[in-house]
């Protein structure tokens, strides 16, 4: 089950992505000879006006075929007897359809379950549960005073002192108010495994407050924008070298995370389409040869009047789908290395 959620939810990613390709062509009327839904043998074909519909015996994305893209396709308004502008817009759709399905995911989310308002004071709202067999003696309501007889005035006073802790597996000394009583408390920090750091185990109070449509778009664009920066800073480390190949996933480490983000729940599950959105979208404009951002630059340079020979742009585009190839087997090599682990 958690394999076909995940290949249907890659699939969405994909084809609202090659939407837009396909939209664009036809609007600005190049011919399109195929929109495709999946991969391999044809199951149902429907012939429409200049255009093949398919849907194919793979459900892993799909893929739209715009003629005039080679060198070879002489055809009448094909994509490259366009004028640029018209060109870099049909190159930018796909990616701008993908961003436009995180942020319509990101306004129904914040919509539908309102603005969470986290109480800034120290007050307990809720205790997790350790992995540990250690009891949390903390418990809802408690007011925290002081850690290691530092004051605290406010909810990230917390973090920030347990952060400049020296040796965090010894006990703390934690002060409280519980109904209206001071309680000296000797509270053992728990460890993240995978993030290394050290915390309390507790979350503040907070109030969901219902947003209009104003209000909710003005979220969805932060949340959007705040996504983006740390995707983008992720892509950012990967190429200065600074993350670990185990934290690489391809295609079945995908498929991985998005088979346990649906048991997690439907919000979970809607939360990590739109990361994976905004990921292909920026993947998809990096500068490199066969990808929409190689091609744009060939577009953008040609709108400036420096125009590259089309064969040697194809052969350029050739190269980087080889590379792009070599590059999806090694991510999926890494993948079969990190389940077997």
């Amino acid at each position: 089950m958690k394999i076909i959620i995940s290949l249907i939810v890659l699939g969405i990613v994909i084809i609202i992505h090659e939407l837009g390709h396909f939209l664009s062509a036809k609007i600005f009327k190049i011919p399109v000879s195929e929109f495709s839904i999946g991969m391999g043998p044809e199951v149902y074909t429907y012939s429409g006006d200049k255009t093949k519909y398919a849907f194919r015996a793979i459900p892993i994305g799909g893929y739209v075929n715009i003629r005039g893209m080679e060198k070879d396709d002489d055809i009448e308004n094909g994509f490259n007897k366009r004028n640029p502008f018209v060109r870099l817009i049909v190159l930018v759709a796909g990616v701008f359809m993908n961003f436009l399905l995180a942020y319509f995911i990101l306004f129904g989310m914040f919509y539908s379950t309102g603005e969470v308002i986290l109480n800034d004071k120290p007050i307990v709202g809720k205790v997790l549960e350790r992995k540990s067999d250690y009891s949390n003696p903390l418990k809802v309501n408690d007011k925290i005073l002081e850690i290691n007889n530092k004051k605290i005035e406010k909810w990230t006073d917390i973090k920030e002192t347990i952060y400049n802790i020296e040796d965090k597996n010894k006990v703390l000394d934690v002060l409280i108010i519980r109904e209206n009583e001071e309680k000296q408390l000797q509270i053992k920090l728990e460890k993240n495994d995978k993030n290394k750091e050290y915390y309390l185990g507790i979350i503040p109070q907070y109030t969901i407050r219902k947003n209009g449509v104003i209000k909710t778009s003005k979220l969805a664009l932060e949340g959007f924008g705040e996504t983006f920066k740390q995707i983008f800073i992720g892509f950012e480390k990967l190429f200065k070298g600074e993350v670990n190949k185990k934290e690489i996933s391809g295609p079945i480490g995908i498929i991985n995370i998005v088979g346990e983000a649906s048991q997690a729940g439907v919000a979970s599950l809607l939360w990590l389409v739109a990361i994976l959105s905004i990921n292909i979208g920026i993947f998809n404009l990096l500068p490199f040869p066969a990808l929409d951002g190689g091609r744009i630059i060939f577009v953008l340079l040609e709108l400036i009047g420096i125009k590259i020979d089309k064969e040697k742009e194809e052969s350029i585009h050739k190269i980087g789908i080889i590379i792009l190839f070599l590059l999806i087997i090694f991510v999926t090599t890494n993948d079969f290395f990190n389940l077997g682990k």
